[in-house]
């Protein structure tokens, strides 16, 4: 079968993904790492008119202790990402939708398999919330990521931290890097007990959904020999 480059020209009801080109993918990969930032952006602001920032805030750790672990693990299978120190945290972060692509423009560091940098050079998801002030800026890159990058981290290795460098309000305005974090493995690290989010999450249709082969039967977890067919 040719690769399309697009979905230019007749419906194809039997259409699939792997009726795609790599470039054609490339693209469609991006928009659809796009969406969780414009469902955050609408449901999350429907929440905040109704019920104010601090509702915002403690829905949004939530949601992301909720999903974080789960797509995290997810991902990791099926990419085939070894190990549990920075360069693997480094790896799941990269493909993480949190971290858009060119929405969130993202550069690591990394110095050990116990050590390493990120920083955005440019946050997207900033430029939104800074024309509202302070108050909404803190909310997102304090009290939020405070409650959630640990969780982020910890999916790889329970020993794992991320704490801020530097971080909004930008001081001095306009400050680019936008913020810088550092990643630390030790056994001092507070080891996070599972949140309940998170189990309940793990019981959805959706944690637990597996994806048959593709068409030529190709797995979709690599080397997973039992996939249904």
């Amino acid at each position: 079968m040719t690769e399309r480059e697009d979905y230019s020209g007749e419906f194809d009801p039997d259409f699939r993904f792997e009726d795609l080109s790599k470039e054609a993918l490339v693209r469609l990969v991006r928009e659809y790492a796009l969406i969780p930032q414009i469902l955050d952006r609408s449901g999350l602001a429907a929440v905040g008119l109704r019920y104010g920032q601090q509702a915002v805030e403690e829905i949004a750790i939530e949601e992301w202790k909720g999903a974080s672990p789960v797509y995290t693990e997810r991902i990791r299978e099926i990419m085939r990402i070894e190990g549990d120190g920075v360069s693997a945290i480094f790896k799941a972060l990269q493909l993480d939708p949190g971290f858009t692509f060119s929405y969130m423009d993202v550069e690591y560091e990394l110095v050990s398999e116990t050590h390493g940098f990120f920083q955005l050079r440019s946050c997207g998801a900033l430029l939104d919330v800074e024309p509202f002030g302070e108050r909404s800026v803190r909310g997102m890159c304090h009290t939020i990521e405070d409650g959630t990058f640990d969780i982020t981290a910890q999916a790889i290795n329970p020993r794992a931290r991320i704490r801020p460098v530097h971080r909004p309000p930008r001081v001095p305005a306009g400050r680019v890097p936008h913020c810088r974090w550092e990643v630390v493995i030790d056994d001092e690290t507070p080891v996070l007990p599972e949140a309940e989010i998170t189990r309940m999450t793990r019981g959805t249709t959706a944690a637990r959904h597996r994806f048959p082969p593709l068409r030529d039967g190709t797995p979709h977890i690599p080397g997973d020999l039992n996939s249904p067919g």
